[in-house]
């Protein structure tokens, strides 16, 4: 009887766990982000504990690593004290991660507009650059 009710409750708590992983992750992707090859946790399951541990643990890294290990959610394991240094590293990611969640999870929807290419050289040395060669890179 305590299995199926442990059983029941699960999916309730995982969902938003699951979710915001997800989201997190597809928009590390669709940005260019990669991680680190040598890594065994890549940088949005580092992001997903940090949104976890705000949410559910009161900013407490150290318990939510512990149990979203324990609990199979981390591909690999991870200290905290690197957790903490790639959570630092990941600092900018942090900076709107939260307001993208908030919004996906209220309303459903997203929406990230990419701004247009800038110029990234002068006319006179467009064709000596190699940075960026091409027409619509000259401005």
């Amino acid at each position: 009887m305590l299995n199926q009710h442990h059983r029941q409750e699960e999916p309730t708590v995982a969902r938003p766990i699951i979710a915001a992983f997800v989201v997190i992750d597809t928009l590390m992707e669709r940005l260019g982000h990669r991680s680190d090859v040598r890594a065994q946790v890549p940088d949005s399951e580092i992001l997903t504990i940090a949104v976890v541990a705000a949410k559910y643990f009161g900013s407490h890294h150290e318990r939510a690593v512990q149990i979203m290990h324990g609990c199979g959610y981390l591909s690999g394991r991870i200290s905290v004290s690197r957790f903490n240094r790639r959570l630092h590293q990941l600092a900018d990611w942090m900076a709107w991660i939260p307001d993208v969640l908030g919004e996906v999870f209220t309303t459903g929807d997203v929406f990230i507009i990419d701004s247009l290419p800038l110029p990234v050289c002068r006319r006179v040395r467009a064709r000596r650059c190699r940075k960026a060669p091409g027409r619509e890179c000259c401005g």
